[in-house]
């Protein structure tokens, strides 16, 4: 009861019916919502941390996406900038531009690798 009610104070119908998924976006709304405009403007990438994971999450399924906002988030401090010509493709509004899709996981033969290891008996 108290998750759909929350639902409803965020103004987004769930779209999703993935029980985990639905979850896990939730309690990201819930902290871009309540949390993040207390702490500011402090993340070094552009799309934010939160929304790199809402995306992931979106795109690539509950666990791939919780593994990749997890790595999302080691990487995020201020060190992050001396990586820039290797990691990252460009710099946007003063801000590491770093899309869910360039993310290392994404390479073709480490997707055929995890689908394999999560298809095993």
């Amino acid at each position: 009861m108290t998750f759909w009610l929350l639902l409803l104070c965020l103004n987004t119908p769930p779209k999703e019916t993935n029980p985990v998924k639905l979850v896990a976006a939730t309690a990201i709304r819930l902290y871009q919502k309540f949390i993040s405009p207390g702490q500011g403007d402090v993340c070094n990438f552009s799309p934010s941390c939160s929304q790199y994971a809402r995306e992931a999450i979106g795109k690539y399924g509950a666990l791939v996406g919780v593994l990749m906002a997890a790595d999302r988030l080691m990487r995020c401090n201020p060190g992050a900038y001396k990586y820039y010509d290797t990691s990252y493709p460009g710099i946007r509004n003063g801000k590491l531009f770093d899309p869910p899709e360039n993310n290392y996981i994404f390479k073709k033969s480490t997707v055929r690798h995890l689908k394999e290891l999560l298809n095993r008996p």
